[in-house]
């Protein structure tokens, strides 16, 4: 439980540096990462993926709390993409595509590596 929670965290400070950075592939070399790690440890493809997510999310929730216009440029954004100008949805969107990007990630690495019977 603790390794979990560690992995978390680590996956989601790396996630919200590299997004503040604009490193908008990260999510992906972190899934990547667990992809390896999964052949060793259960469970940390799950932990991975959803701290990408977080960790892609802290930015958005800290410029919000600063004031700054995210929900307006949200909608913006929505609006020129075609989707449905609410900011919810799209703040939604943008953590569903972190996540898909460490689960694709994690796909390709567990694709290349060979096969070990997990250890706990």
């Amino acid at each position: 439980m603790a390794k979990r929670l560690l992995l978390f965290v680590v996956a989601a400070a790396i996630a919200a540096v590299t997004a503040q950075a604009g490193l908008w592939f990260v999510p992906f070399v972190i899934g990547v990462a667990a992809g390896l790690l999964s052949s060793r440890w259960r469970g940390v493809v799950l932990v991975a993926a959803v701290g990408a997510a977080a960790g892609w999310g802290l930015p958005l929730w800290i410029l919000a709390l600063r004031g700054f216009p995210s929900g307006a440029t949200a909608r913006a954004i929505a609006g020129f993409a075609g989707l449905p100008p609410y900011a919810a949805f799209l703040v939604v969107v943008t953590l569903l595509l972190a996540f898909l990007q460490a689960m694709a990630g994690t796909w390709l690495a567990r694709a290349f590596t060979p096969r070990r019977p997990p250890q706990a």
